[in-house]
């Protein structure tokens, strides 16, 4: 009896033993709702299962691997106890993780590393699923169900430092096309899921930033790059989550994980904003003061729109002092705008360049900050003087990139040079200009540490990290005090100049979202995106060429951004288009031009910035009617009027179109033809020869034509007429150089100026019609004596209109 009891209690013993012993004798399996993620006793994946179907691809991918004198280090073993996951590294260094799991994901968090390790990588690790790949936000769709890996922390970047980039991809045999935007081409290597055409190859990392270093920027191969303060110099912390959703879900899945992660969840109207129609609202950009701000809402609410942005409110970037010019008091002055505007159901926005910093801001001028972004320091061969405008120094690899504002600081005083000229290893600056940007010029000894700065060609200079949390605490500091709801951080490349990559970008970004206290319809964007700011940033937009005509502007960059916008989950936007007056280069801005582009928001149901100065809103003499074409096409797209069908054909750029309204709830859709333009040099008649010309016109539709003449060079024309196979029309007037001449639909004739603004009302004889097919057409006009303009038409025909459906309202 003893001796059975004895047994017993071994058996016991031992069984608790072993449970209570770090298991490495089997899978660990890693549950979600949806997911099972099942890790082998080396610590690699041996299979991930969403909604039941095996996604992992062949080959042996790692939960974390590093790197070590130019070779990739894998694990070798894992030891799981609990949570605490440890694995042992090939080169005898640990790496513990702890692990926890949730309905909604499973995350890997650093909690120890060896010192030896500069930088970590999680996985790479390969599914099968690349139907539809998200490279930024780090989520692959296929079929019924996607997969995603994203970082929860700034510190956790998407992709591979480039210093390892080439060693991984060789070693894991992976390559991924780059990622074209109409701003940018992104390496697939800083992709945090990388389509390889036979899967998708996940990639989030870590670095190690608590030394000084030299690494690549732009075209400097070394570049002074600074420690990082605090907690987000170390790996320890870096943290991921993994998880699978139905495809339809996969969404709503992430705006739980931000929720669960204590991660940025933006909200507009009470919805997070990934999900909000709210967060695709067009917009005016524009220029305005206190003095104008009533015209400006007036012409705001003609459009529909709920918000506008002033296209440059600020004399200085860095400390952001505002233009006496837009408002008198500083914030004060701003707070009166802001709430005007929002007594109309108007929020206000802002334009800057995030950590651009312009000479004449007080972290420049007249004592520079020691936080100036270096590129790397110099040195000098001999004492200066404070008046000495050429001097030597030894040569240096900073100078292989041309810059443009050619800064040095020394002490409390800032140098620009002229020319750079290099003789054996020495260089000579000449054409200095001491004290520059209001600094104070001083001697110098030759021991004084001589740096040498970045800057960008729009002549601004960069903050260093450190100074750059300023920049956006200020940025925080006005929405706090003003009420200010929309900004847009262009140029947010600019805080990668620090050699910090997208831990610079994510820092800025989150920096300033932390610190502002009312959160709710906050509206951010960005010309670019990056993996951790997706959680944080509403939407994409950004401003486009001005030298180009609107249909002309980057318009295959824009349809690309739409399904790299798709594929991310992410609210679309068709960029920044411009409303202008006529000027020697550009025709006044049309109503045809403006419904091309709306058209085109319609089919992509995608929001835009319409850009319009305050002069041109003040004098193009059609603003009204196109304020009021861009609400009533954007009353129907952001109620989901327009069906799919009608939406494949809207978003063709090679179509033209024109939206009436009925009624209250009431439009109809328009096909239009555009021909292009006709012109009769009458400078070139022959003596005796009336004044016209024989064209060959084309429509798909017969019926009626719209007309826009105008009359170009020196002189005059009168009663111009046109002569079709369908009739006779011939406009009784006279219409000088640069006036139109502009027949509607409904047959009415305006005489205007180059801005569309009415002259007369001219009358009419005949009516304007054309058979469909080709026809020859001929043109007459009347013409001063001694005069020889140019005329120059452009004929519009209408097909059948369809109608819209119905808005429930």
């Amino acid at each position: 009896m003893m001796n059975t009891l004895k047994n017993v209690v071994i058996r016991l013993l031992t069984i608790v033993l072993l449970f209570s012993l770090p298991s490495v004798l089997k899978a660990i399996d890693l549950k979600t709702s949806k997911t099972i993620v099942s890790i082998d006793n080396k610590g690699f994946y041996s299979s991930i299962k969403v909604a039941g179907k095996e996604i992992l691809s062949a080959g042996n991918y790692p939960l974390i691997s590093t790197s070590k004198n130019g070779r990739v280090v894998l694990p070798k073993s894992l030891e799981v106890n609990g949570s605490r996951f440890s694995l042992s590294m090939e080169d005898g260094s640990k790496i513990v993780l702890q692990v926890t799991q949730s309905p909604n994901a499973i995350v890997f968090e650093i909690k120890e590393i060896s010192d030896v390790y500069h930088e970590v990588v999680f996985g790479p690790l390969k599914v099968s699923l690349h139907e539809v790949v998200g490279e930024v936000v780090g989520v692959a769709q296929h079929a019924d169900i996607a997969f995603g890996m994203q970082s929860l922390h700034i510190k956790t970047n998407g992709g591979i430092p480039y210093e390892v980039a080439d060693i991984y991809s060789k070693f894991f045999k992976y390559t991924g096309e780059n990622t074209e935007l109409s701003v940018s081409s992104t390496p697939f290597y800083n992709l945090a899921a990388v389509d390889t055409k036979d899967g998708t190859v996940f990639q989030l990392s870590s670095r190690n930033r608590e030394r000084v270093e030299y690494r690549k920027v732009q075209q400097i191969e070394k570049s002074l790059t600074l420690p990082v303060e605090g907690p987000d110099a170390k790996i320890v912390g870096s943290k991921i989550a993994l998880f699978g959703d139905q495809r339809a879900e996969i969404l709503n899945r992430i705006g739980k994980i931000e929720i669960e992660q204590k991660l940025p969840h933006p909200m507009i109207n009470g919805e997070w904003d990934k999900t909000s129609r709210s967060s695709m609202r067009s917009y005016l950009i524009s220029s305005f003061s206190e003095k104008d701000i009533d015209f400006v809402l007036d012409k705001t609410k003609k459009a529909g729109f709920k918000n506008i942005y002033h296209e440059g409110p600020f004399d200085t970037w860095g400390n952001f002092k505002w233009s006496s010019s837009f408002a008198a008091d500083g914030d004060d002055g701003v707070k009166r705008i802001v709430e005007k505007a929002n007594s109309q159901g108007i929020d206000l926005g802002v334009h800057t360049l995030s950590n651009f910093l312009t000479p004449n801001d007080p972290y420049v001028t007249p004592v520079p900050s020691k936080h100036l972004l270096k590129q790397g320091e110099l040195t000098l061969l001999s004492d200066l003087d404070d008046n000495q405008t050429t001097f030597e120094i030894s040569k240096s690899a900073l100078f292989e990139m041309p810059l443009t504002l050619n800064t040095l600081q020394i002490g409390d005083e800032l140098i620009t040079f002229g020319k750079v000229d290099v003789t054996g290893d020495k260089m000579s600056l000449t054409g200095c200009t001491r004290g520059a940007f209001g600094t104070q010029k001083s001697a110098h000894k030759k021991s004084e540490k001589l740096f040498k700065l970045w800057d960008y060609p729009y002549k601004t200079l960069f903050p260093d990290l450190k100074l750059q949390d300023n920049f956006a605490a200020r940025l925080a500091e006005i929405f706090n005090k003003t009420g200010i709801k929309q900004i847009s951080f262009d140029g947010l490349e600019g805080c990668m100049y620090t050699g910090h990559d997208y831990y610079a970008t994510a820092k800025f970004v989150k920096g300033f979202y932390d610190q502002v206290k009312d959160k709710s319809n906050i509206i951010n964007d960005a010309s670019r995106l990056d993996h951790f700011s997706w959680h944080i940033h509403t939407r994409m937009n950004w401003g486009e060429p001005w030298g180009e005509e609107m249909r002309k502007g980057q318009v295959e960059s824009r349809i690309k951004n739409q399904k790299y916008f798709t594929r991310n989950l992410f609210p679309r936007m068709l960029g920044w288009f411009l409303v202008r007056l006529g000027d020697r280069k550009f025709e006044t801005t049309t109503l045809e031009d403006l419904e091309w582009a709306l058209s085109e928001s319609a089919g992509f149901d995608s929001g835009y910035a319409m850009s319009i100065n305050l002069q041109t809103l003040r004098n193009h003499g059609q603003i009204d009617k196109l304020l009021e074409a861009m609400k009533n096409w954007d009353f129907l797209r952001m109620n989901q009027a327009f069906t799919e069908e009608q939406k494949v054909r809207l978003r063709d750029p090679e179509t033209e179109w024109h939206l009436e309204k009925k009624g209250e709830n009431d439009f109809l859709l328009h096909p239009l033809y555009i021909s292009k333009q006709f012109r009769c040099d009458l400078s070139e008649m022959q003596p005796g020869q009336p004044g016209g010309a024989d064209w060959s016109w084309s429509t798909p539709t017969e019926g009626p034509f719209a007309l826009r003449l105008k009359v170009e060079g020196e002189g005059a024309i009168a009663n111009p007429s046109f002569t079709t196979p369908a009739g006779v029309i011939k406009i009784e007037g006279t219409i000088k150089a640069n006036q139109y001449l502009l027949l509607d639909h409904e047959g009415r004739a305006l005489l205007t100026d180059k801005n569309f603004n009415i002259i007369d009302t001219l009358k009419i004889q005949g009516k304007a019609s054309l058979p469909a097919g080709s026809s020859a057409v001929a043109f007459a006009c009347d013409v001063e004596k001694d005069s020889s303009p140019e005329v120059v038409v452009r004929y519009i025909t209408r097909g059948k209109a369809e109608q819209v459906k119905k808005v429930k309202l």
